[in-house]
């Protein structure tokens, strides 16, 4: 019996530490219930948790919160981003201009621009996240808010589809991504 209960205590020892709510330890301590497990959780987990939503109402109708990169870019580090896209082509355009980057860095609605090389615009996006000028949900900003076409202008960018050009060029080290991570980490001097 002693040890049938010092397993028990092991695995709520375990929930508590880990914050981790799992059939296997209900399976092992059945007195222990859902309710008590996540009123643990909510004591100690201190993790950060996420912004709540704040709705906006609008004639009876709840409207999402803006969409937001959270930056704010002086104008000689938007100078820079602009001049990083043009260096390496990252969209179809002969020339982006500074009110381009600030619609879309602003989520300026309805405002789109096609994409040249996706991987290449996924890195800009990654390494400005990696220096702190950008938080984290931007595919999901970029998703929701439409912002990049494809290079034929046929479709929206998905979340989806910049996840899977960010895991393939990750680790990859061609010279134009070399050059993009450099111009970028150039703008936090």
């Amino acid at each position: 019996m002693g040890i049938a209960v010092n397993r028990d205590v092991r695995n709520i020892n375990a929930v508590v530490i880990g914050i981790d709510c799992t059939y296997t330890f209900f399976h092992y301590a059945s007195e222990f219930s859902f309710e008590k497990c996540m009123e643990l959780r909510r004591m100690y987990d201190r993790s950060e948790p996420l912004p709540p939503p704040i709705a906006h109402h609008t004639d009876g109708f709840i409207k999402a919160p803006p969409l937001s990169f959270g930056c704010n870019f002086t104008q000689e580090q938007m100078t820079g981003i602009v001049s990083c896209a043009n260096t390496y082509h990252l969209f179809c355009v002969s020339e982006v201009c500074i009110e381009d980057m600030e619609a879309l860095f602003s989520c300026k609605e309805g405002f789109h621009i096609r994409v040249n090389n996706l991987r290449h615009v996924v890195i800009l996006f990654d390494v400005l996240l990696e220096n702190s000028f950008i938080q984290s949900r931007w595919q999901s900003v970029l998703d929701k808010g439409q912002f990049l076409q494809s290079k034929d202008g046929t479709r929206f960018i998905t979340a989806s589809s910049l996840s899977s050009a960010l895991s393939a060029v990750r680790n990859n080290k061609t010279s134009v991504i070399c050059g993009i991570k450099r111009a970028i980490k150039e703008l936090k001097i």
